[in-house]
């Protein structure tokens, strides 16, 4: 394994601190868990975005095949 070295204020420090304790892991641990939950994160929230634009996309293609329709409806065909 790799060493990294990391600056931290004292705030943080603390902070890591206590989560290491209450989850009876390493500093080490939790900042590795941390970010691979954060890369999870970042990963859904593209998805999210992904589907939200092809939401988009559907409903105005939707809605353009609802006017096409109502249009030769209205032909008298």
């Amino acid at each position: 394994m790799k060493t990294i070295t990391v600056k931290a204020d004292n705030e943080f420090d603390s902070l890591l601190n206590q989560l290491a304790s209450r989850l009876h892991a390493t500093r080490s641990s939790v900042i590795r868990d941390a970010v691979r939950s954060y890369v999870k994160h970042l990963d859904r929230e593209a998805l999210k975005q992904q589907v939200r634009a092809a939401s988009f996309k559907t409903r105005e293609q939707a809605s353009q095949a609802v006017g096409d329709f109502e249009a030769a409806n209205n032909d008298g065909l």
